[in-house]
């Protein structure tokens, strides 16, 4: 049993918190700003998902399992400021030029409303996210600060962007997933996420990236294991005299990824630290430790994979989750 406190510092936070999406095909130079041939990066289509961050002018040669090659250079990145309040931001946008298998691209998220909640988009057979963009942070000429980087959790990427690939006949992953949480909705709420900026990178304090998504629930919330895990523990705890309880699963796939899936503000947990996890077992009550003015859980995904690590916006945990629910009820 874990000793719990409900009590946590008083933060201002900022305003809602957004991801919008737009494709299209206006024509633009091959190279980017920089106008010289980049770096390739090759990857192969495997049965979990593929981060990789790209600079620009940058190429992915990603091999799908057909044997095909599917290949995506990053051209140029941007970012802009779209809404302040008198706390500070409110919305931010970043954007990319891509040239994907000789044709152009151009990709836009907003950061600040419910498309936060986003679909991947589908190039060619292959689903796409667009996950960050450096400029955006002020280490990389921005105006975004990290909220988490104390701990160790960092939303900037470091090459210009960080982006997702998956070919898009698959799962993320090739286990299915179980809800995390009691969702009947199929659905997540930007209004639910703390204040409403809570989502992944969202602009807390109206100036700081939220490493992490916050989904707002009562206290006492049961969690469960969304997949099978290898290992799993708080890795801060109350009874270690941390203001908090937060807790990691790890899961190392067949294919050599490994992925780490927490949640944090926990109250108690249900199960034995420190040994295998099975799909779906109850393994913790949540969303009454250090909450603050709203009962909420923080979730977060990081993906190991192919010499680089990489925190992710859980948003795809939760795609795919909605995803095969609404498969298995269209199954009857």
């Amino acid at each position: 049993m874990i000793r719990g406190i409900t009590n946590r510092r008083s933060f201002l936070k900022a305003f809602s918190s957004l991801t919008v999406l737009t494709l299209s095909s206006r024509p633009f130079p091959l190279r980017g700003a920089e106008g010289k041939k980049g770096k390739t990066v090759e990857r192969k289509s495997k049965q979990t998902l593929t981060p990789f961050g790209l600079n620009h002018n940058d190429t992915l040669r990603f091999i799908l399992r057909s044997g095909q090659t599917w290949e995506l250079t990053l051209l140029k990145t941007s970012t802009e400021i779209i809404q302040r309040s008198k706390s500070g931001i409110t919305a931010y946008a970043f954007d990319c030029d891509l040239q994907v298998n000789g044709k152009p691209y151009h990709l836009r998220r907003e950061v600040g409303t419910q498309a936060s909640f986003y679909e991947p988009w589908e190039i060619d057979g292959v689903h796409l996210w667009f996950d960050a963009a450096s400029c955006a942070f002020k280490e990389g000429g921005g105006f975004m600060l990290e909220k988490d980087w104390l701990m160790g959790f960092v939303c900037k990427p470091n090459q210009k962007a960080r982006f997702v690939v998956h070919e898009s006949g698959l799962p993320i992953c090739p286990e299915p997933l179980k809800l995390w949480y009691p969702n009947d909705t199929g659905r997540l709420d930007i209004r639910q996420c703390y204040n409403g900026e809570d989502c992944w990178m969202g602009p807390y304090m109206g100036k700081a990236a939220h490493c992490g998504l916050d989904i707002n629930m009562k206290a006492g919330t049961t969690l469960f294991a969304p997949l099978s895990f290898d290992n799993h523990y708080l890795f801060h705890s109350v009874e270690a005299n941390f203001e908090n309880n937060r807790w990691r699963g790890v899961r190392r796939w067949p294919d050599g990824s490994e992925w780490w899936l927490q949640s944090h503000h926990l109250i108690r947990m249900l199960v034995p630290e420190r040994t295998p996890l099975k799909a779906g077992t109850p393994y913790a009550t949540t969303a009454g430790v250090w909450v603050g003015s709203h009962e909420h859980t923080h979730f977060m995904f990081r993906v190991i994979d192919q010499g680089g690590e990489h925190w992710l916006d859980p948003w795809i945990l939760f795609w795919e989750m909605f995803r095969q629910g609404k498969k298995e009820q269209a199954k009857g």
